[in-house]
C-alpha cells in the first residue's frame, strides 16, 4: 500500500486518497471469484490485481487527465479521489451488503517459534512486500519506461519537451499504484474481515509509512514500512494495545520534528 502510494507522488505529485478504495476493488474481485465462479485463490489473485490495476487507469481517465497541469490541480485531485472513495464503499454496500466477507488466504497453515505464531500468509506478505519493492526498483532504474517515469517526476515540462508521453506515464503510474493495491487488498483481506469500508485503516497506515519514509522515496517506504511495524508491536506487548496507535503518531511528531521531509525524503527547491 505504502509502496503504491510513494510511487504515485513521487512521479504524478498526487495524494490518491482513493488508494483504500482501490484495495477495496481488488479484494471484492478475489472474493467475487471465489465465492461465485468457486474458483481457487491463486486464480482470484491475479484477478484482482488486473481488477484494480484497471480501475485506479479508469479513474486517472476519467478524473486525473482532464485536470493535469492546470490550476488548481491538488485541491482537485483531493477531492475527485475522495468522492470515488466514497462511491466505491457505497457500492460495495449495494452489491455485496453490509456483512462482513471472509477472502481465503493464499497460504494457510502456521508454526510456532519460541512460543510465537507465525502464519504461512503473513510470511508470504513479507516475502511479497520484498519481491514488489525489488521489482519496482529495479523497474524504475534501469528500464526505458521507469527512466521516463523519473524523468516526468523531476520535470514534467523538459520531460514533454524529450518527447516522453506525459499523460500516458502518468497512467502507467497510476495503474501500477493501482495493482499494488490490488494485491495488498488480496493478501492483507485473510487477516481481516472485508467489509466496504475496510481500506480505510490500510490506507491511513500506509499514509503513515509514506510521510515517515518520505513523500516518493521507495527506500524509505520499504524501511518505514517495517521501522514502524516493529515499533508498533513492541508497543504493544509492553505497554497494551490501546498504547500501540498514539505511540506510532508521537513517533511520526518527533520524525517530522527532526527532518521534516522524512526519513529519506528530499527538500523541494521553487523559485518564487
Amino acid at each position: 500500500m505504502a509502496l503504491g502510494l510513494t510511487l504515485v507522488w513521487g512521479a504524478v505529485r498526487l495524494l490518491n486518497l482513493a488508494h483504500g478504495a482501490i484495495f477495496v476493488v481488488g479484494a471484492y474481485a478475489a472474493y467475487w471469484v471465489t465465492s461465485s465462479l468457486h474458483l481457487p485463490i491463486l486464480v482470484a489473485l491475479p484477478i484482482g490485481v488486473l481488477a484494480a490495476a484497471a480501475f485506479a487507469y479508469a479513474m486517472h481517465v476519467g478524473f486525473i487527465r482532464p485536470v493535469l497541469g492546470k490550476p488548481g490541480f491538488d485541491n482537485a485531485t483531493i477531492i475527485a479521489t475522495v468522492g470515488i472513495s466514497i462511491a466505491v464503499s457505497a457500492a460495495a454496500l449495494l452489491i455485496f451488503n453490509p456483512e462482513y466477507k471472509v477472502v481465503p488466504a493464499v497460504l494457510s497453515g502456521y508454526f510456532i517459534v519460541a512460543g510465537v505464531q507465525i502464519t504461512n500468509q503473513g510470511l508470504l506478505v513479507i516475502g511479497t512486500s520484498l519481491a514488489l519493492f525489488a521489482v519496482v526498483y529495479f523497474y524504475l532504474t534501469y528500464t526505458r519506461h521507469g527512466m521516463a517515469i523519473r524523468a516526468v517526476s523531476q520535470q514534467q515540462e523538459a520531460a514533454s519537451l524529450m518527447s516522453i508521453p506525459v499523460e500516458r506515464t502518468y497512467g502507467t503510474v497510476i495503474a501500477i499504484s493501482g495493482a499494488l493495491a490490488g494485491v495488498a487488498g488480496v493478501l492483507l483481506s485473510p487477516f481481516f474481515f472485508l467489509s466496504p469500508n475496510s481500506g480505510f485503516n490500510p490506507m491511513i497506515q500506509a499514509l503513515i509509512v509514506t510521510i515517515f519514509g518520505g513523500l516518493g522515496s521507495i527506500r524509505g517506504a520499504l524501511v518505514a514500512g517495517f521501522v514502524l511495524g516493529i515499533f508498533e508491536s513492541f508497543v504493544e506487548v509492553y505497554y497494551g494495545v490501546a498504547w500501540a496507535q498514539p505511540g506510532v503518531f508521537v513517533l511520526i511528531i518527533l520524525m517530522l520534528i527532526l527532518r521534516p521531509n522524512g526519513l529519506f525524503g528530499i527538500g523541494e527547491v521553487r523559485r518564487l
